[in-house]
C-alpha cells in the first residue's frame, strides 16, 4: 500500500471519529433538553392534575352552655352582725341629757312596752319649739312673697316696675321654699328626738342589771338596763343609713354559721330611729333553737341581706355578654354553630344580668368569654358542661 493510500485512511479515520463525537454530543444535548422539559413542563402539568387533598376540617372551639328558663334573681349586700341572747336585751339611752326618773329596779318583771325611765327632754323642747317658729315664720314670708309675686307681676305687665324687680321676688320666693323644706325636716328630726325621752322595754322580762340612778347623766349608746326573756339567740346588724331605705321586714336574710354555710331566716325588726353618731340603723333577724346552739352570745358573722327581688326573669351569666361593634349582645348554640344574637340588657346583680329582649326560654347560651367567638365559629360543649 503506498503513502497516499495510507494518508487517505488515515483522514478518513479521523473524519469518522469526529463524526461519532458530534453523534454523542447532540444525543447528550437532546437527553439534557427533555429532561429540561420533563422537570418544568411535563411535572407541573402532571402534579395539576393530581386530586389535590380537601383541607382538615376547623377544629371545633370547647365552651359551656346555659339553657336559659325563669329564674329568681337577688340583689344582696354583705353586712357584719353581732349574735346577742334574744332574752338579755341591753336598754340603751339616745339623748345626751339627764335621767328625770327610773320606775324599775332590778329583780322588777316589766312588760314590752312599758316606760323604763324618763329623761330630761328640756333641751329638746326647746329645739322643738324653735324649729317650729323658724317654720311659721318662713311659711309667713312664702305666703307674702306669693302674694308680691301677683302684685309684681301686675306691676311689670304694666310697665310700672322694670323685670329684675319682678325676678328678685320670684328668687326670694325659691329660696324661702328651700328654706322651709330644710327646716320641716329639722323640726320632724327635733320631734324624733323627743321620743326618745321615753325609754321602753323592748321586750318583757326580768330587770338583771340596772346602769342608771335620777339625776346621771347620760349619752348616746349608754347602757340604762338589762333585760332577761326567751332564750334563742338573734344577729343584730347594723345597716348604713344609705341602705335603710332597702331594708324591709321579711327581707330575707342569710347568716354565716361557723362550718362556713348559711342558714335563711327573714328580719324580724327593724328600730325606728338611727343612732345619733354613727348614722346607722339596726335590725334584729332571730335564729332557731338549731342555729342559736352553733354560736357563742357576742360572736361576729357575717349577713348576707336581700335588699331586692326579680321573679320570673330570664338571666344569662355577665360574664356571658360580649360588645360587638357597639351593640351589646351574647352567643348562642344552635347545632354545632355559635350564632351573634343582639339582646336589651335589664338590671344585673353583677353575677347575673337580667335579659329583657333578643331571648327566649330554652335558648342555649353560651357562657365561655372566648375573646375570638364570633357569628359561624364551629363549637362543641365542653364534657360535664351545662346543657
Amino acid at each position: 500500500m503506498d503513502t497516499k493510500t495510507k494518508h487517505n485512511e488515515k483522514l478518513n479515520s479521523i473524519t469518522k471519529s469526529k463524526g461519532n463525537y458530534r453523534k454523542w454530543v447532540v444525543r447528550v444535548l437532546f437527553l439534557l433538553a427533555m429532561l429540561l422539559v420533563a422537570k418544568f413542563v411535563i411535572m407541573p402539568k402532571m402534579k395539576a392534575r393530581q386530586v389535590v387533598p380537601p383541607p382538615a376540617p376547623a377544629r371545633a372551639m370547647v365552651v359551656k352552655t346555659v339553657r336559659l328558663s325563669p329564674q329568681t334573681l337577688e340583689f344582696t349586700r354583705d353586712y357584719t352582725a353581732r349574735i346577742t341572747d334574744d332574752g338579755r336585751t341591753m336598754v340603751s339611752a339616745r339623748l345626751n341629757t339627764t335621767i328625770a326618773k327610773v320606775y324599775f329596779s332590778e329583780g322588777d318583771m316589766v312588760k314590752a312596752g312599758e316606760v323604763l325611765a324618763l329623761l330630761d327632754t328640756q333641751d329638746v323642747r326647746s329645739e322643738v319649739n324653735r324649729a317650729k317658729a323658724s317654720v311659721t315664720k318662713i311659711e309667713a314670708d312664702i305666703e307674702f312673697f306669693e302674694k308680691q309675686i301677683i302684685i309684681d307681676r301686675t306691676l311689670y305687665e304694666g310697665g310700672a316696675i322694670p323685670k329684675t324687680a319682678l325676678d328678685d321676688s320670684e328668687r326670694k320666693l325659691k329660696g324661702l321654699r328651700a328654706s322651709i323644706a330644710q327646716q320641716e325636716s329639722g323640726l320632724r328630726l327635733s320631734h324624733q328626738k323627743l321620743g326618745y325621752g321615753k325609754i321602753y322595754a323592748p321586750v318583757s322580762g326580768r330587770i338583771q342589771k340596772v346602769y342608771i340612778r335620777k339625776g346621771e347623766q347620760v349619752a348616746p349608746g349608754k347602757p340604762v338596763m338589762d333585760i332577761v326573756g326567751g332564750a334563742n339567740y338573734k344577729a343584730v346588724i347594723t345597716i348604713p343609713e344609705r341602705d335603710m331605705s332597702n331594708i324591709a321586714l321579711g327581707n330575707t336574710a342569710y347568716i354565716q354559721i361557723p362550718n362556713g354555710g348559711f342558714w335563711t331566716g327573714t328580719i324580724d325588726k327593724i328600730y325606728p330611729a338611727l343612732d345619733e353618731r354613727t348614722h346607722t340603723g339596726t335590725v334584729d333577724v332571730k335564729l332557731n333553737s338549731d342555729i342559736s346552739n352553733k354560736f357563742f352570745a357576742g360572736s361576729m358573722t357575717k349577713v348576707r341581706l336581700v335588699t331586692a327581688q326579680y321573679e320570673n326573669v330570664l338571666t344569662v351569666p355577665t360574664q356571658a355578654i360580649f360588645s360587638r361593634n357597639g351593640t351589646r349582645g351574647v352567643f348562642t348554640m344552635r347545632g354545632e354553630i355559635a350564632h351573634w344574637n343582639p339582646i336589651t340588657l335589664g338590671t344585673s346583680n353583677g353575677l347575673q344580668t337580667i335579659i329583657e329582649n333578643g331571648l327566649g326560654v330554652g335558648d342555649q347560651v353560651i357562657t365561655t368569654p372566648y375573646p375570638s367567638l364570633n357569628e359561624g365559629v364551629k363549637v362543641r360543649i365542653s364534657e360535664g358542661a351545662a346543657q
